[in-house]
């Protein structure tokens, strides 16, 4: 009798892929959605480096090295399907522009379990959108090319804790009854999303990086979104801010 299988198939979404909106002071890390497919790359520079001793056999000395990442992305709107995405727009004006200092951008791609690969770098970003007939999707070719080298971190997704990482909209009538998108890590399990304090009306967990919630009424002011898992409940930051008007 043959033993059962003792591995499982890696997949490749397992990758998460951020942005930096705020490269030049505190990073401000958002995730960029719409990923169809990813290919992190990572050329070594090889050089010719055979001498008399090799008796003829090719010998080679690596001088460097090149990363990139290839993507390419679902063009996303947010919920009035005329305003695109921000992290996308972040990127597409990245690769609109005419020299380096304006052009790069500061990513980050990890591993969503929280364990093995985690990597930042800065880079320069190509955009081409691939076009298509009045049916196809509105696809975008993305390559991020290093600027320097690729760095080790820390997984992001190591902590069980959840994290908010964005929303949208970020403002809502004081009556409440927005439909809103919550953005982030670790969502999966939400016991509670509350604005403020106050329980949101509903809220459904989409997936480990999104969860759908209707705003309370609540006076105007600025509140925090809270989301509560198994694993903890998520730190108070800049991106949880909700306005309410």
């Amino acid at each position: 009798m043959t033993s059962p299988v003792q591995t499982v198939t890696a997949l490749a979404r397992r990758f998460a892929v951020e942005v930096d909106v705020n490269p030049s002071g505190v990073a401000d890390w958002q995730p960029l959605i719409g990923i169809e497919d990813l290919k992190p790359n990572r050329t070594q520079r090889k050089v010719a480096d055979e001498s008399y001793d090799d008796a003829g056999a090719e010998r080679s000395a690596i001088t460097g090295s090149s990363w990139t990442l290839d993507i390419k992305l679902i063009h996303r709107t947010g919920i009035d399907g005329v305003t695109f995405n921000a992290v996308q727009e972040h990127l597409r004006v990245k690769g609109e522009a005419n020299d380096a200092l304006t052009g790069e951008a500061h990513v980050r791609w990890f591993d969503r379990s929280g364990q093995g690969e985690a990597w930042e770098g800065r880079c320069l970003v190509d955009w081409v959108p691939d076009g298509g007939n009045g049916g196809a999707r509105d696809m975008i070719s993305v390559k991020l090319n290093g600027q320097g080298a690729r760095v080790a971190i820390v997984n992001p997704n190591a902590s069980p804790l959840p994290v908010v990482a964005a929303l949208a909209p970020t403002t809502g009538p004081a009556a409440g009854g927005t439909l809103v998108e919550i953005r982030g890590r670790k969502l999966t399990g939400a016991t509670a999303v509350t604005f403020g304090g106050t329980p949101a009306t509903s809220f459904r967990p989409v997936s480990d990086t999104l969860i759908v919630a209707v705003a309370p009424a609540k006076a105007a002011s600025t509140v925090d979104v809270v989301v509560t898992t198994p694993g903890g409940t998520s730190a108070n930051t800049a991106a949880d801010n909700y306005i309410y008007v």
